[in-house]
């Protein structure tokens, strides 16, 4: 059945979808998608099988998402932080008091406003991750040109109608930013995993001993180009 078919999450004819990958992988980059739904991409994203990524293989994300660029490629945003840009805006966000949820609200934010800004749309539904709405203050920045992870109030409202909701990948077009987000973190991880000449493995399991590998043929500090470096693990990697 196609996500939103039952159990309808909201009445809207046109509206965008965004899903994150990565939050929980050691490895590789974090990346936003947003996809726009319209009537017209609905029935197709329907009848190409569209669902939530998380219930896929990786064959089919990948097969999934070719099929849905080479279709509407301007129904699409993807914003990627690679590990190294990602660990130096954390650090960044840390030493604010801010956490995850503030960068994941940046990624967002700059997704649904590209978007928005291409196709015109009026509102976005949002797989929630957060119990602030931290993403309606991110664009309301955004709308006035303020630096995107700065602290305080914001004075222009945000123009776009925002809604978060848990389980939001019932709904079509969070699960068509699902698999595009998978898509784009796999990617991700083929070309470190390429570029440093190892296979590093997704998750947040079993990847010490690839952690001490990569430390040993690269260094500790190579790490941080292809790690998360915040997560616990990252103690045990450089433990040699």
């Amino acid at each position: 059945n196609e996500p939103g078919a039952k159990d309808a999450i909201h009445n809207w004819n046109a509206w965008i979808g965004t899903d994150e990958a990565g939050k929980g992988d050691y490895f590789g980059p974090l990346v936003a998608a947003a996809v726009y739904v319209d009537a017209e991409c609905r029935e197709t994203f329907s009848d190409l099988g569209v669902t939530d990524g998380k219930r896929l293989s990786n064959r089919r994300i990948q097969n999934l998402a070719e099929s849905m660029r080479c279709r509407y490629a301007q129904h699409i945003v993807v914003v990627e932080k690679m590990p190294a840009e990602y660990n130096s805006l954390y650090a960044t966000l840390r030493r604010r008091g801010q956490n995850l949820n503030h960068l994941l609200a940046s990624l967002h934010a700059e997704a649904i406003r590209t978007l928005a800004n291409s196709v015109g749309a009026k509102y976005a539904l949002v797989d929630q991750f957060s119990k602030e709405d931290l993403i309606t203050r991110q664009l309301s920045l955004r709308a006035n040109n303020a630096p995107p992870l700065q602290r305080g109030a914001a004075s222009t409202p945000c123009e776009i109608k925002i809604k978060q909701v848990t389980k939001a990948e019932r709904d079509i077009a969070v699960a068509a930013a699902s698999i595009i987000a998978r898509d784009a973190f796999l990617t991700g991880m083929d070309t470190l995993s390429e570029k440093y000449e190892m296979r590093l493995p997704r998750g947040a399991y079993q990847v010490v001993e690839a952690g001490r590998e990569f430390v040993k043929l690269h260094g500790s500090d190579a790490l941080q180009n292809v790690a998360k470096l915040h997560f616990n693990l990252t103690d045990a990697v450089r433990a040699l």
